[in-house]
């Protein structure tokens, strides 16, 4: 008996170190792209992907050369050491209408996924909130199921609570918009080529 209680002791505190471990490395990765966002703009690679899954780079000093309608994805692409660390995918390829959705990945740089991050960005228009951004946090501590945790925020970045008065009759839909694109299934680098279909990239 005793035995067993040492075991599951050692397990529980193994468990926490991993957490623990990847906690650091996803505030690191997400530290070092933001800092790459906000102040090197330039290193960010940009890509977007045709139909038949074919992936182009981006020239921010030419024209594109395919039709519009045969980009169905965008990517956004930052590098450390020369590997890839973060990407950032939306389907919002012109940044307009009503609804956008977007979806980050980190990566460390042996291309283990460390988490993402899922954003999807609604109008409600009621007294909840007159928008609802919705992120879902995703962390690897290496189960089958990545760890998620579910935040929502009306237009001011304020959290909102699904249970309150004014946001009951709304809660159904934004648990459905919230999972409306929870397949995240790969756990490498390699995977979320495999998964987005992509041919080759440069």
């Amino acid at each position: 008996m005793k035995t067993l209680i040492t075991f599951i002791l050692f397990i529980n505190y193994v468990l926490a170190f991993c957490q623990k471990n990847i906690d650091k490395e996803i505030a690191e990765a997400e530290k070092f792209a933001n800092k790459i966002i906000e102040n090197n703009p330039d290193k960010i690679l940009h890509f977007y992907k045709l139909n038949n899954g074919t992936l182009k780079k981006i020239n921010p000093d030419s024209d594109y050369e395919d039709d519009d309608s045969e980009i169905i994805m965008s990517y956004r692409i930052i590098k450390k050491n020369n590997k890839i660390i973060y990407i950032s995918k939306s389907d919002s390829f012109w940044g307009m209408g009503d609804w956008n959705s977007s979806q980050d990945f980190y990566f460390d740089e042996k291309g283990v996924l460390l988490g993402a991050v899922k954003k999807e960005d609604w109008f409600l228009e009621n007294k909840c909130a007159m928008q609802i951004r919705y992120r879902g946090i995703y962390k690897n501590y290496g189960n089958p199921k990545l760890h998620r945790v579910d935040k929502f925020y009306n237009e001011n970045d304020k959290e909102i609570n699904l249970d309150s008065a004014n946001c009951k009759k709304s809660k159904k839909e934004a648990l459905e918009n919230a999972e409306r694109t929870d397949k995240i299934t790969f756990r490498n680098l390699e995977g979320f080529m495999k998964a987005e279909k992509i041919k080759y990239y440069k």
